[in-house]
This record gives structure tokens, C-alpha cells and sequence, in this order.
């Protein structure tokens, strides 16, 4: 008698789910959806180890495999290729209102890694033209089984989310380049004890903030001080509570400024012209041919001929 067989891709969807409830960290939210055609198969909530529930939502795609094959990158860490995704859903990913991971579990080893998918997608955009499928790169260090992995994933989750505000800031250092670049050089040196006008310190403001939040776009870090620790070594140097900013302040973190200028410029004109041509071309023409067009290297380098003075 001849009666209905299970698929085995069922089998393995239905364990990489128990897989993905068993390893998820008992302060996520894991909500799993009904209809999975479009690229998601859960949204999930990291809630704080207090318990707060801060809006932090992400969406996810479990895939699951029988054996990841991994193959040695170096002495410490192995990467893999993920299951195929199609072009269209990678489409439909870049499009989606808060950050999406690839989630792939291993049924073998018992473990599910994660991949960011956006960043990959950018870099590779004119791929989803050309093939039908795309996959990102797996590292094994990366899964749920490891808190510093999971550490990772929120740092990839928070830079995912401010996304936008990063891209802010990347096309206003390119389009304030020659203004920015001016005010470094034409504000230092001056009388350390008079304070800054409103104008210049709401320039200086615009100007610190592009600079920093470039800086933690690329390195993750900043290396210069906040403007809240720059306001209170203000306080500390000059015992003013009448004045915010003095100039020597200001003075100081402009030459701290000035050293990383030109390096934060040439890495967003490398990303936008070279590493994401194809993303930056077809979702700002005019920014790509900007910083492809060399009127921002020229300008950079009358910068640094100044500088060098």
C-alpha cells in the first residue's frame, strides 16, 4: 500500500525551527510567521537583559542544512557559503524597514549561524541583474551558541539600523567637503580664551558630528572626543559656566579632526565609486558621478597642501 511520504526539506525546516528555539537567548522575542514566501520567516525582538523592551526588531530567514561544509580561512576561524537566496528576495530584503539576517542551521553540529545580509547586497547589487541567486559568506564564528557572537550580531543589528543616518552623513562630508575642509583650516590658532560664537559652534557642531559618525560607520570607533567630553574638559580647563566652548578647545579638536579628515574622505569616495558602484549608481546618480567625477580629490588635495604648511 502506498501512502504519503514526508519531504525531507520538511524535515529539516521543522528541525532547524526547534534548533532556532532551543539556541535563541531567553530575552528574544521570536515570532514566527505564517506566510514565508516573500524572504521572512520570523521577526524578533532583542530584548535588554533588564528586560526592557526597546524596539529593537529584526527580520530573519532560517535556513537550514544538513552539514554546513566549511572550509579553513585561517588558524582561528572557517567560512562556508549559505544555501542559495534568490535575486528578487535580495531585493526585497534592501527594501525592508528594519535589518534582515540570514539565520542557517546546522543540523549536525547542533548550532545556527548568522549572516548580516544588506552590506553584502549592496557591495554585490549588480549581481541580482546578472544571476538568478546570490549567497553570503557563513563564518563559523559567528552563531548563537557563543555570547561574543551574539555581541557581534547586535553591533551588526545597531549599524544595520542607523543605516540611514550613517548615508547622511557620508553624503554630507562629500558635499561639504570644501566648507568642512575651510573651517578646519581657518579656525585653529586662535585666542584660546575667548569663547566661539553661536555660528561657528553650530558649524563646528555639523562638522564633528559628520566626521564621528563616518568614523564609527567604517572603524567602529572615533578618534576624537564627543562633544559631551569636549564640553566637559571645557568646563575642567576653564571653570566657566558662562561659556560652552572656548577656542582652545575648539583648536584642539580640530587638529584631532584635521588628521583624520582626508582619510575619512577617500573612504567614502572608495565605497561609493568601487566597492558599492552598482548600489550608489542606481540609488544616486548624481552622489556616484560626485565623488567618481575627481572634483572631491581635488579638493582634498588643495586640503592637504594647506595642512602640510
Amino acid at each position: 500500500m502506498r501512502y504519503p511520504k514526508r519531504p525531507e526539506s520538511h524535515v529539516i525546516e521543522a528541525e532547524s525551527w526547534r534548533l532556532l528555539q532551543q539556541l535563541a537567548p531567553q530575552n528574544w522575542i521570536v515570532r514566527e510567521v505564517s506566510e514565508r514566501d516573500y524572504g521572512i520567516d520570523a521577526y524578533i525582538e532583542l530584548v535588554s537583559e533588564n528586560g526592557s523592551i526597546t524596539g529593537k526588531l529584526m527580520s530573519v530567514q532560517l535556513k537550514g542544512a544538513k552539514k554546513i561544509n566549511w572550509k579553513r580561512l585561517n588558524k582561528m576561524s572557517h567560512e562556508a557559503r549559505s544555501p542559495s537566496i534568490e535575486s528578487k528576495t535580495a531585493r526585497y530584503w534592501l527594501g525592508m524597514p528594519v535589518p534582515v539576517f540570514l539565520f542557517v542551521a546546522d543540523l549536525s553540529a547542533k548550532n545556527i549561524y548568522f549572516a548580516p545580509t544588506e552590506e553584502h547586497i549592496r557591495k554585490n547589487f549588480d549581481s541580482l541583474e546578472k544571476q538568478d541567486t546570490i549567497t553570503f559568506r557563513l563564518y563559523d564564528q559567528l552563531n548563537l551558541e557563543s555570547s561574543l557572537s551574539l555581541e557581534i550580531l547586535e553591533w551588526l543589528y545597531d549599524r544595520e539600523r542607523m543605516h540611514d543616518q550613517y548615508i547622511f552623513h557620508l553624503t554630507n562630508l562629500i558635499c561639504q567637503v570644501d566648507a568642512f575642509g575651510e573651517f578646519i583650516l581657518t579656525n585653529q590658532n586662535l585666542d584660546s580664551f575667548l569663547e566661539v560664537e553661536t555660528e561657528r559652534h553650530l558649524q563646528f557642531r555639523a562638522l564633528h558630528e559628520t566626521c564621528r559618525m563616518v568614523s564609527f560607520y567604517f572603524d567602529n570607533k572615533c578618534e576624537f572626543d564627543s562633544l559631551n567630553e569636549l564640553y566637559e574638559k571645557d568646563y575642567q580647563d576653564w571653570n566657566d559656566g558662562y561659556c560652552i566652548l572656548h577656542e582652545g578647545t575648539l583648536d584642539k579638536s580640530l587638529k584631532d579632526i584635521e588628521r583624520i579628515f582626508p582619510n575619512l574622505v577617500r573612504k567614502v569616495v572608495t565605497l561609493v565609486s568601487e566597492k558599492q558602484a552598482g548600489y550608489w549608481r542606481k540609488k544616486d546618480y548624481f552622489f556616484f558621478e560626485l565623488c567618481n567625477n575627481g572634483e572631491v580629490m581635488r579638493g582634498l588635495d588643495q586640503f592637504e597642501g594647506q595642512s602640510n604648511r
